[in-house]
């Protein structure tokens, strides 16, 4: 096997098979960390000149002149090579990710972070460590027409999408960068409503450039006579159309308007040949996100199945500084309860 580094795109490799997330190995989401100006690197596997593998892995920075390397969802890695292949090529991805950050001092990176897709990768090196991206993902199969993904819906979403369509909810989509302005207003109402942070409007404009210029993604919109009330970021890659980021006015909660801007969403996925909606994270069954309730029961309310990954391990590479980051990232979290 041969590892190579380089800026090429892999795209058609991952657009293979579904994995929830893989959009974040793409090249669209690299020309994203490239647009926050943030050190990125790809190593991709061969075998007999056939790409079995890649991982996109970037430079997150910490005080103190520390770092720590992070593969969002990655490395990707061929299903239909054997196990023992599958490992050697993590083995073979693990053993040079940091030789390959020559650009900076070795000494420098504390650990390397990937998010691996399946238990038979796990190996003894690897340390269970905090997810970043959601392990636990609902998606829905769009193998089905309109009526048997209204049946499997919950009775109750069924009713409110109809509610929301009686009452006068516009659902429309947008590529305008104008559009965006909604989403800030209502992205602050919920964030301020939920007591969660949210990435800066910056991080959001470039993601939505990114998104435009590599016809990635798009923005649903629902409306009430002109008013926007509810919005969210879809991305589109591969088979699946994911729903990244929402957000919706409260104040209109009785038009039932994030109930048919999903369901026009669903079938804006349908009708661009997508085989998958991925409405992205939901709280895991071991009850460690109580505060995930409440979004997990609308996604399933639509019917579908659960994805659950291995999520996030630890490669470290310095164990003193590894336990103070772990330390200091605990303190920061009981800082925000």
């Amino acid at each position: 096997m041969e590892l190579v580094i380089d800026n090429n795109n892999y795209d058609d490799f991952l657009k293979t098979r579904f994995v929830s997330g893989n959009f974040l190995q793409s090249s669209f989401w690299q020309d994203f960390l490239n647009q926050q100006s943030i050190r990125s690197w790809r190593a991709t596997v061969l075998d007999n000149e056939q790409v079995v593998a890649t991982c996109l892995f970037y430079e997150n920075k910490l005080p103190l002149d520390r770092s720590y390397l992070y593969a969002p969802k990655g490395p990707v890695i061929s299903a239909v090579i054997s196990e023992d292949k599958r490992i050697e090529v993590l083995e073979l991805i693990l053993s040079k990710a940091r030789d390959i950050t020559v650009a900076t001092r070795k000494q420098e990176e504390i650990f390397f972070k990937l998010e691996l897709e399946t238990s038979d990768l796990f190996l003894d090196s690897l340390t269970k460590s905090r997810d970043v991206q959601p392990c636990d993902t609902w998606v829905l199969d769009l193998n089905k027409d309109v009526k048997m993904l209204l049946g499997d819906m919950h009775a109750k979403t069924r009713y409110n999408i109809a509610l929301a369509t009686k009452k006068g909810v516009k659902v429309r989509f947008s590529r305008e960068a104008e559009d965006l302005k909604h989403f800030f207003r209502l992205n602050k109402k919920t964030a301020s409503r939920n007591q969660i942070t949210t990435h800066s409007e910056e991080y959001y404009q470039k993601l939505f450039k990114v998104l435009i210029d590599n016809d990635a993604g798009e923005l649903a919109v629902a409306e009430i006579d002109g008013t926007v009330v509810a919005i969210n970021i879809l991305v589109n890659f591969g088979k699946a159309t994911t729903y990244l980021h929402g957000a919706s006015d409260y104040g209109f909660r009785k038009y039932m308007a994030p109930q048919l801007l999903q369901w026009g969403s669903i079938k804006r996925a349908m009708d661009i040949g997508k085989e998958i909606y991925d409405f992205w994270g939901i709280a895991p069954e071991d009850g460690s996100k109580a505060k995930w309730g409440g979004f997990t029961r609308f996604k399933k309310s639509f019917g579908g199945r659960a994805v659950t990954s291995l999520g996030a391990h630890d490669l470290i590479y310095n164990t003193s500084w590894y336990k103070l980051y772990n330390l200091s990232s605990k303190l920061k979290r009981l800082l925000k309860k």
